[in-house]
């Protein structure tokens, strides 16, 4: 059964988000001394981490301005906590410590500014205030985090390797071996069996699995069917820490997606294949209540890509889901 979040909780959600859109760098700014003369520092959190910032001498105009502004962003991320903090005992889904660590250490370091879009259970995780309703929370849970890269350029700002970025939110993260020990590492695991995974959408059916990102330092799965997924992804916070401000999938293309997903499971991927089902079907659930019309443009444009890929599988699961009013007579 739906249940919707109320007006009160989507306003609160709403505001969180506008406030993250324009929020300062924060950081905790100190002095030191030296025989050269005193300078300004800031410690930044980042993930589970505090990273030392240099931010010049003092006395320095710009320094000194750059120092009361990271102030200025400490006081608003502490009135930010205050809002996460009330919205997650209101029982709105949020993150576990491992994926909020992780989502706000691929924050800080530019990847959803530059582009990086956020898939899988964990982006369904954070669809709740899009949709306007609560989800079951057996299809809440993850031990992973898939990070989908549309352009192969993706890069951290400033430049830096994907395993360095991790390690701010754990340091056990550690790339995974591929089968060729020439290829680069797409999947990343913390010691207790946490998983970050970077995918990218299939450009040519000869791709070589994983496709090189050069700038990360890393490789990344080709997908089939992702580049519509993560197509005009649209923006959500994520409550962790003072916010964390990420890009997931528009939820009906989620669903649409999880539709043709199941029917691409082996028999040895049941329990994947059940959840997939699941959460497609509670997101439909709530779209045609808060979002009808979002709903029948995914369904329309995924059917006129194709009849076997697309519109039978399609078909198919919302049969299983026993939703037969939105499938094709």
């Amino acid at each position: 059964m739906r249940r919707p979040i109320s007006p009160t909780l989507r306003t609160l959600i709403a505001e969180l988000q506008q406030q993250l859109e324009t929020a300062p760098a924060a950081g905790s700014v100190y002095r030191r001394t030296t025989q050269a003369g005193e300078y300004i520092y800031a410690k930044v959190r980042v993930g589970s981490t505090r990273i030392d910032q240099f931010v010049g001498k003092a006395g320095d105009k710009e320094a000194e301005a750059h120092a009361k502004a990271l102030q200025l962003g400490a006081s608003l991320a502490a009135e930010r906590r205050r809002l996460v903090s009330t919205l997650r005992s209101q029982g709105i889904a949020a993150p576990d410590r491992t994926m909020g660590a992780v989502l706000d250490a691929l924050a800080h370091a530019g990847l959803f500014r530059a582009g990086a879009v956020l898939v899988g259970t964990s982006a369904y995780l954070l669809s709740e205030p899009l949709v306007g309703s609560r989800l079951p929370s057996p299809t809440l849970m993850t031990g992973d985090v898939d990070v989908a890269a549309a352009s192969l350029a993706l890069t951290a700002d400033p430049p830096e390797k994907l395993e360095a970025i991790l390690k701010r939110a754990d340091e056990t993260f550690e790339g995974l071996p591929q089968l060729s020990r020439k290829a680069s590492r797409s999947r990343f695991r913390n010691a207790d069996g946490y998983l970050v995974e970077l995918v990218t959408p299939t450009r040519k059916r000869d791709d070589p699995n994983p496709l090189e990102l050069a700038a990360l330092a890393a490789g990344a799965a080709p997908l089939q069917h992702l580049a519509w997924l993560i197509e005009d992804a649209v923006r959500t916070a994520a409550l962790w820490g003072s916010g964390v401000l990420v890009n997931v999938p528009q939820p009906a293309r989620f669903a649409v997606h999880k539709l043709i997903l199941a029917q691409r499971r082996d028999a040895a991927s049941r329990l994947k294949r059940a959840k997939d089902l699941a959460q497609a079907g509670a997101l439909i659930e709530a779209l045609r209540v808060d979002d009808p019309f979002a709903l029948e443009d995914a369904l329309a444009d995924a059917r006129a890509r194709g009849e076997t890929g697309w519109r039978r599988p399609i078909s198919r699961s919302l049969q299983e889901l026993g939703i037969t009013d939105l499938a094709p007579d």
